[in-house]
């Protein structure tokens, strides 16, 4: 399991569930975008929860590995989705530019 690091607190939630965070968090930052996610945690007394927090460009997330005996919350269908916001934002692309409209010349000015 990892534990994330947010603020003033922490989460101890499932690999895939931190780093599928982890890289949403990256993508939103260079994108200047922020969103309120919701994900499941493992409380201190070994049950499940569910922590609900912003993530945006000055959010300072960080996560580890923790050895833990509890069993990992799972879910799949929201680390697919996590993932999916992810590529949706992608990372800037150099644009191709027709031709016709590229300036050869150089500027002597």
């Amino acid at each position: 399991m990892k534990r994330i690091f947010y603020a003033s607190g922490s989460f101890l939630t499932s690999d895939a569930i931190a780093d599928a965070l982890l890289g949403y968090a990256d993508a939103l930052a260079h994108n200047v975008g922020s969103d309120v996610v919701e994900f499941p945690i493992v409380l201190p007394n070994g049950s499940h929860g569910t922590a609900t927090t912003l993530i945006g460009p000055a959010s300072q997330v960080a996560s580890a590995t923790e050895e833990s005996e509890l069993p990992e919350p799972d879910d799949n269908g929201l680390v697919i989705e996590i993932k999916r916001l992810t590529r949706q934002l992608g990372t800037p692309r150099p644009q191709v530019q027709p031709e016709g409209e590229i300036d050869t010349k150089p500027d002597l000015d």
